[in-house]
């Protein structure tokens, strides 16, 4: 085993130590992360653990390479945005612009659109929060706390050694596993258990294909990925994105993860 691998195993178990103690705490409480939207227990939230990847990243850098270690990756980390511009924008709220396509179709149909409000109850957020508290606390928490660990770490330090093809594989594993206590602590990802689970597995698997596509694009860039993680998950995991809507733009990312999948597997050596 060398170097490179030591830290990615290092990696993957402090990130999963960090997240598991805190939603571990929860579950132990006996208390559970409602559905957007819920009011019983609006203060307990799942958003803290998703820190863990960032967290370990930094903690695994600087184990390995020592004091200013953990600063100097998360400035090579944030150092990247695609020229011109624009191109990174377009790249990172594409979620937001197929949303918003959706819902225009949608109402042109003769739809009643959901609530205004619907748009920023988001599970594990206090559902009075506006949208600009909510888009902020999605995109550091959801968005940075993931994707700083999972393709700014993870992913950066396995294509030092493997193809894009098996990188985003080792990734999607330890993704899915560190996904595992949030089906005991999280009333939407609880209700996936049963025949919808492999529908979770493959979804995430194609997830994992576009942001590592997106990550390659934008010139590996940290920041473009975690605002498009952050605005896939506003799209799909709120109270007005339930249904129809999530059904529609994760088939949209399924489709174009499994394509890239292909590609990249026809690739195999390509770095």
């Amino acid at each position: 085993m060398n170097e490179r691998q030591r830290r990615a195993w290092v990696f993957v178990g402090c990130a999963m130590g960090l997240s598991w103690s805190y939603w571990g705490v929860l579950l132990a409480l006996g208390l559970r992360v409602e559905a957007a939207g819920g009011a019983d227990h609006p203060w307990v939230t799942h958003l803290p653990g998703l820190l863990g990847p960032a967290l370990a990243a930094v903690v695994t850098a600087r184990c390995f390479g020592g004091p200013g270690a953990g600063a100097a990756f998360l400035r090579r980390a944030w150092a990247h945005w695609p020229r011109p511009a624009w191109r990174g924008w377009v790249m990172a709220l594409s979620p937001l612009g197929m949303g918003a396509a959706l819902w225009c179709a949608w109402s042109l149909a003769g739809q009643p659109l959901p609530q205004s409000s619907a748009f920023w109850h988001f599970p594990g957020l206090p559902a009075q929060w506006g949208p600009w508290a909510v888009t902020l606390a999605v995109v550091l928490v959801n968005g940075v706390g993931e994707e700083l660990g999972w393709r700014g770490y993870l992913t950066e330090l396995l294509l030092q050694d493997h193809s894009r093809w098996a990188t985003t594989w080792w990734v999607v594993l330890a993704w899915m596993l560190w996904h595992l206590p949030l089906f005991w602590l999280n009333e939407s990802m609880a209700a996936l258990v049963g025949p919808m689970l492999l529908g979770w597995a493959l979804g995430l698997a194609c997830g994992a294909f576009v942001l590592a596509q997106v990550y390659v694009w934008s010139g590996r860039s940290v920041a473009v990925v975690a605002i498009w993680h952050a605005a896939y998950n506003l799209v799909v995991a709120t109270e007005a994105g339930h249904g129809t809507m999530a059904a529609v733009v994760s088939s949209g990312v399924m489709g174009w993860g499994c394509v890239t999948a292909l590609r990249w597997w026809q690739q195999r050596d390509v770095p």
